[in-house]
């Protein structure tokens, strides 16, 4: 069966997010092996994504700008999001991203390769090298009900 764009269209919960060195055969999870996760397809052609590790660690104080270096340091490195516009493409989701933590990633497009298999919705990145790596990430959403 052919995936469509209604079949994507709604909201997802992250169950996986595994980073794999091909070179070396050995996957990490650098959101932990229990990651938290938020994707949202919408109707007009946006999305947005979210993810954390389920064991972030609170601000003393309730302020990013009164934080200290060390919070903003681990507040970034447990959490990734991004936003933009989204299409359908045979196996492909592209997205131009508007919004991201990643300032590199701002107006840039990136393609997701994807299977929708029993209620899972499967993406694949590209494959990235990485110095003497090549790399490659795998995640796994299911709808939220």
């Amino acid at each position: 069966m052919r995936n469509t764009k209604e079949q994507i269209i709604g909201s997802w919960k992250l169950n996986n997010f595994e980073l794999k060195n091909l070179t070396v055969k050995k996957s990490i999870f650098p959101y932990g092996k229990n990651p938290i996760g938020i994707l949202i397809f919408s109707n007009d052609g946006f999305m947005s994504v979210s993810v954390m590790t389920d064991n972030r660690n609170d601000f003393e104080i309730e302020s990013l700008q009164m934080s200290s270096s060390e919070e903003k340091i681990s507040a970034i490195e447990t959490y990734l999001s991004y936003a933009g516009k989204w299409k359908l493409e045979n196996d492909k989701i592209y997205v131009e991203i508007i919004t991201s933590l990643l300032p590199n990633w701002k107006n840039g497009k990136h393609y997701r390769t994807f299977q929708l298999t029993d209620g899972t919705l499967s993406f694949q990145t590209p494959k990235i090298r990485q110095g003497d790596f090549e790399i490659l990430v795998e995640l796994d959403w299911r709808r939220f009900k």
